[in-house]
């Protein structure tokens, strides 16, 4: 499985339109081969920042979406160059989790990981039970940022992003609990508005 972490900055008086693109593109989201779910969720510390969460069978499965043609022009180029104050985009291969969906396979593919961000794994925390409060990671070893987020369809449902130097931080940081679901995530690729190396095609520099 891939999943694609999208932590997007849009412009204040634009947050409302990127929410409804994002609603215009859900019916040919849910159309691709592949594709699993997506979630969406915001910052508890950021005011403006979101995360769009998208979990994928499979690396072919997620350059459909990114090649499909409503998705590029709608939503990649109006994003990047109208709609997005900052965004940071990482994808990423699950190597371990605790409640996976059934019957996809959870045969990795990628073994390399980023060469560009400083964090090479990254561990998505999600309770199953709504009176189960998420762990505090304050202090572990190897974590370079945690983030809380909650849930923008579902208040009541928040997640913690946990990012770190290594994979192997990543599987002996977090406390293994029956009420939490844990992704550990191989990050493959990292980029951005500006830092483009890793990104999968070409777009102009914006200003």
């Amino acid at each position: 499985m891939f999943v694609v972490l999208f932590e997007v900055q849009p412009h204040p008086d634009l947050f409302d339109e990127y929410l409804s693109v994002a609603t215009l593109l859900r019916p040919e989201l849910e159309a691709v081969e592949g594709f699993i779910d997506n979630n969406r969720f915001e910052s508890g510390r950021t005011p403006g920042r979101l995360l769009s969460l998208s979990t994928w069978r499979d690396e072919k499965s997620l350059i459909r979406w990114r090649t499909q043609a409503t998705h590029y022009e709608k939503g990649q180029r109006r994003g990047r160059f109208e709609i997005f104050a900052d965004y940071r985009l990482r994808v990423g291969e699950v190597t371990e989790d605790t409640h996976p969906p059934a019957d996809i396979s959870r045969r990795q593919s990628r073994y390399d990981e980023t060469e560009i961000g400083a964090s090479k794994a990254a561990t998505v925390l999600e309770s199953t039970d709504a009176a189960s409060a998420l762990p505090t990671l304050d202090g572990v070893r190897g974590l370079t940022s945690l983030e809380r987020y909650d849930g923008i369809q579902d208040p009541h449902s928040p997640l913690l992003l946990a990012s770190w130097t290594s994979l192997a931080h990543a599987r002996t940081g977090i406390p293994s609990r029956p009420t939490l679901r844990c992704r550990n995530v191989r990050v493959i690729r990292e980029y951005g508005l500006h830092e483009r190396r890793e990104a999968p095609q070409y777009f102009p520099d914006v200003a």
